[in-house]
């Protein structure tokens, strides 16, 4: 054999290598890539191949899935979103190599997934079109979504049905001459009897604004300055302490009058007690925006309440976000059963609570992985807070003989250095939990860029 055809052989086995080597990094890739990834002809729908996150999402194999699809793209989407995909997707094609949908499948044991689709559109070598989709798990987003929805609903109807009470019943008459600065109030006592009050120099020495609460007195005195200027009808919701009493919430409906000169002489009011009505919204936006297991607050509300947060920072302000990922939390289930996994979450849950201040942003995002928005600290105090975590979730659960060890792997980055919008942040700290998990488990990771 000639030194060349050696030569020639010693390459070609280094490029059978390392087209080995790419082909093993690609699937661990595909595999690791959150949500799913699945591959189908265009034209036949038939499915050409799925990873292991999809699998993953269905519970399943691959041969389970194939036969409950039987190897359709089509069958894969529920039936009553099928032509509406199809439209869809022949629409966005027209224009684009790519389309996006949001549709259901309907999983081995009949359970319904909401998935979102991206996909691109590939030309092969042979002429046949393939569609390269990723698939993310959004279900839970869709009930939360549906949850809030209907939270808003009863919202509404409760706010309708408190509008159909008759406005006079139990309402403060006020009744304000201002020439002489002299303002009347009116309200009934506990036996329903009415009876009438005279405020002398209500509002140029201040009297009248006594007796609201000092967060609203900014707002009432903009209101009655309009109010004085131009003649005209409104509406304003304050809370107002009488008699010495707690603080009540009150709808006062007013008027003001002008004189022959143009000039403002009198104004009239009728304010209800709506402090039941305030409360029944606080119960409802808490129950909207609060995970039922843990009493944190839940995705959604964890996602916006972070951004709202971020949007208003400065940047050099210093926010770290925090990613926790519970480990060995699927042994718990499959070992010691889902009540036991849910005292587990309840356990992670009240340790992150009782280690961050009350006023940081702390949610459960679903399953055993939490977050936590601590604002305006410092890198050591991130790094202590997160060791503090991990010791106090390093434990044993036990239940009927058996025990299963669990911790915590936490994932960290700042605002802004890491991050200057909650989307960026989030990007960062979930790498870092990635790192972490990596790395061992039960310890912290600060995200490194590059």
């Amino acid at each position: 054999m000639s030194e060349t055809t050696v030569k020639e052989e010693n390459v070609t086995d280094k490029l059978r290598r390392e087209l080995k080597d790419t082909r093993d990094k690609l699937n661990i890739l595909l595999n690791s890539m959150p949500g799913g990834v699945m591959t189908y002809d265009a034209d036949t729908g038939k499915i050409l191949s799925v990873n292991e996150g999809l699998l993953n999402i269905f519970g399943c194999g691959e041969q389970e899935l194939r036969e409950h699809f039987m190897d359709s793209f089509n069958l894969f989407v529920m039936k009553e979103d099928r032509r509406r995909i199809k439209e869809l997707i022949e629409t966005q094609i027209q224009f684009f190599d790519h389309v996006e949908l949001a549709y259901r499948a309907i999983g081995l044991s009949d359970e319904i997934i909401w998935f979102n689709h991206k996909a691109t559109l590939r030309t092969q070598e042979d002429g046949s079109k393939v569609f390269f989709c990723i698939l993310s798990d959004m279900t839970e987003q869709k009930a939360i979504q549906n949850q809030l929805q209907s939270m808003n609903e009863q919202l509404y109807i409760e706010t309708e049905r408190f509008k159909l009470i008759e406005e006079a019943i139990d309402n403060v008459e006020y009744d304000y001459d201002v020439d002489s600065d002299n303002l009347s109030v009116s309200s009934k006592d506990n036996a329903g009897v009415r009876h009438w009050k005279n405020v002398e120099r209500a509002f140029r020495a201040g009297q009248a604004f006594r007796y609201v609460h000092p967060d609203d007195l900014d707002m009432v005195k903009s209101v009655l300055g309009s109010a004085m200027k131009t003649a005209g009808k409104g509406v304003v919701e304050y809370r107002m302490a009488l008699q010495g009493e707690a603080y009540l919430w009150y709808r006062l409906n007013y008027a003001s009058f002008e004189g022959k000169n143009d000039r403002i002489i009198r104004v009239v009011g009728s304010a209800k007690d709506i402090t039941v009505e305030k409360q029944e919204q606080e119960r409802l936006r808490t129950e909207a925006e609060r995970d039922g297991m843990t009493g944190l607050l839940n995705k959604t509300a964890m996602q916006l309440y972070c951004a709202a947060h971020l949007s208003k920072s400065e940047f050099s302000d210093c926010h770290a976000l925090f990613m926790i990922d519970t480990d060995n939390f699927k042994s718990v289930n499959d070992t010691l059963g889902h009540g036991v996994g849910d005292d587990t979450i309840r356990f992670v849950a009240d340790n992150i609570r009782n280690v961050f201040r009350d006023t940081d942003l702390v949610g459960r995002m679903g399953g055993d992985e939490f977050m936590v928005l601590m604002s305006h600290t410092t890198l050591d105090i991130a790094r202590d807070r997160a060791k503090r975590l991990n010791d106090k979730i390093r434990s044993d659960v036990e239940s009927g003989g058996e025990s299963v060890h669990i911790s915590c792997s936490i994932g960290i980055a700042f605002f802004a250095k890491d991050g200057e919008d909650y989307d960026t942040l989030f990007r960062a700290a979930d790498a870092a939990l990635y790192e972490a998990k990596e790395s061992g488990k039960d310890t912290y990771r600060i995200y490194a860029q590059g």
